[in-house]
């Protein structure tokens, strides 16, 4: 999928997924950052070396406690120490930070953060033609404070440096670029949008 490979994840690094279930991009992110279990390879003199435990994480959130439960079941598959579930609302996601590099270019938590947020999936109308029945611009404009704030907590956690990846199923304008646009706005330079095109190689 498209967005984890946009975050440009590296081994070894701390990341965040604030709305992670089902779990199918929390599990890429961490075929990465983690490497897999019991992996082992040979070194320069062809002796059998086993992978040394992982120094990068991921930590998987999710609001609602059924979907997270479903994350964890997800998750089981993969049989990493470098996971952690947690629920809770991910605009206000604790930030557990010192105050005193707060300002500096010390301040945030994680390398990446994936901002998958909740949406109205009216991109997925084609395999979920459902969605048809339920769907009007109302449910746009109602989503769009949530999705911000979520952006906007995630814009926090991140490293100054790192990476802040917005995401939905969603081809509405509401939903996507004025989310990014009042983003910005709020940051007042604090951020800098990027263009990813150079990390999606095989993509384009």
């Amino acid at each position: 999928m498209i967005p984890p490979v946009v975050l440009d994840v590296k081994e070894g690094m701390s990341v965040l997924d604030m709305c992670a279930a089902p779990g199918s991009k929390t599990c890429q992110l961490l075929e990465v950052v983690g490497g897999l279990p019991n992996h082992s390879g040979q070194d320069d003199n062809g002796n059998l070396v086993h992978a040394v435990e992982p120094t990068g994480y991921v930590v998987a959130n999710d609001s609602d406690t059924k979907r997270a439960y479903m994350l964890v079941t997800q998750l089981r598959r993969m049989n990493s120490p470098s996971v952690f579930v947690t629920s809770c609302d991910g605009r206000f996601f604790p930030i557990l930070d010192d105050k005193s590099v707060r300002g500096t270019d010390k301040e945030g938590m994680f390398d990446r953060v994936l901002c998958d947020v909740p949406c109205s999936g009216d991109g997925t109308m084609r395999k979920n033609p459902g969605i048809w029945k339920h769907w009007n611009q109302l449910g746009s404009l109602a989503l769009h404070p949530l999705q911000l704030e979520i952006a906007l907590r995630g814009a926090r956690l991140t490293h100054v440096g790192g990476y802040l990846v917005y995401s939905t199923c969603s081809m509405n304008p509401m939903e996507n670029e004025s989310v990014v646009a009042a983003l910005l706005r709020i940051a007042d330079g604090a951020l800098v949008l990027e263009d990813p095109r150079g990390r999606m190689d095989g993509l384009l």
